[in-house]
């Protein structure tokens, strides 16, 4: 057999065994096994011993519920946590401590001090992921809603920099879960204002996406009309790509100024494009601003406010049974 048949038979074998597995089977194995070496670590090793026991009802007030004495203790040291997470990884940005650039004997006692100090704040807020992954009979649920996409993504960019060094800076998305201070120190009139906001972002987003798409096919169309006017007498429009980067450059009013237009026909295009920029900019404030009034307007809450609270409610009256 010719080698090129070779390679031919050993791909399709090696498409037809991937076609062949579960992967979903394999995900949910591969989760549960993690599942279970955080349990035993958490629960056999870490936790004190008289807190191994601790059923999922008690985690479940203890994490979730603000309004008893140990829920309240535990979301402020949480936030205590958080806070001080946040100022290590200042402190390291500015003194460049575990910079990428640290290697080798360069790496003196304060690298690893900064090293340890991250990946325990890591560890810790690993643990208390998995623990409201852990109490709820629905975990997918709440590891789709908002909160659990915020802190998914205050762990994630630490494992991720394992691969990539850079994205370590990104953990500063943590700082993100110091907003549950309103539902910690029950400051309903924020929380409030917060729905009412987020009410109306939800109301404008179709509005606004479809005006940006018709932002984008606009800059697409200047800009290619851009490049046309200049592609002969001016180098720095060497492509329509660049017509179309300046082109939202200059309908967003940022205006760098390091593509210009040098010819008659290229700057009267340009005075327009400037012009059409603040009416442009002034449209999705416009509607945000309606639909912010209409949302004050309402007498009552929004109907997914109201599921959102009955959707929380059902998962904090499951976690009880259990």
């Amino acid at each position: 057999m010719k080698l090129k048949d070779r390679i031919v038979d050993s791909w399709w074998r090696l498409r037809r065994w991937f076609e062949s597995v579960r992967w979903r089977h394999v995900a949910r194995q591969i989760i549960d096994f993690i599942g279970r070496i955080m349990h035993k670590i958490l629960f056999e090793w870490l936790m004190p011993k008289k807190y191994r026991g601790i059923k999922k009802k008690e985690i479940f007030q203890i994490i979730f519920l603000s309004d008893t004495p140990a829920g309240k203790k535990f979301d402020i040291w949480l936030l205590v946590l958080i806070v001080a997470n946040i100022l290590l990884l200042l402190i390291d940005s500015l003194t460049g401590t575990t910079s990428t650039m640290t290697h080798g004997a360069n790496r003196h006692i304060g690298y690893w001090v900064f090293k340890i100090l991250e990946w325990g704040f890591t560890l810790i807020f690993t643990f208390e992921y998995y623990l409201r992954v852990y109490c709820l009979k629905r975990p997918l649920k709440y590891a789709f809603s908002f909160w659990g996409i915020i802190d998914f993504l205050s762990i994630f960019p630490a494992y991720l920099s394992l691969l990539f060094p850079t994205t370590q800076a990104l953990t500063v998305l943590r700082l993100l879960r110091v907003m549950r201070i309103f539902r910690i120190f029950r400051l309903e009139r924020f929380q409030n204002e917060a729905h009412h906001l987020m009410a109306a972002l939800r109301a404008s987003f179709i509005k606004i996406l479809i005006f940006m798409l018709f932002v984008l096919v606009a800059a697409v169309i200047l800009g290619t009309m851009m490049y046309s006017f200049e592609n002969e007498k001016n180098p720095a429009f060497d492509n329509v790509l660049s017509g179309v980067y300046w082109a939202v450059v200059t309908i967003t009013t940022v205006g760098y100024g390091d593509v210009a237009p040098v010819t008659v026909g290229g700057r009267f295009l340009a005075v327009l494009v400037m012009l059409l920029g603040y009416s442009i900019i002034a449209v999705p404030t416009g509607i945000v601003a309606g639909e912010t009034i209409n949302e004050y307007r309402r007498p009552r809450k929004s109907r997914r406010l109201q599921e959102l609270e009955k959707d929380f409610e059902d998962e904090e009256s499951e976690a009880i049974k259990n």
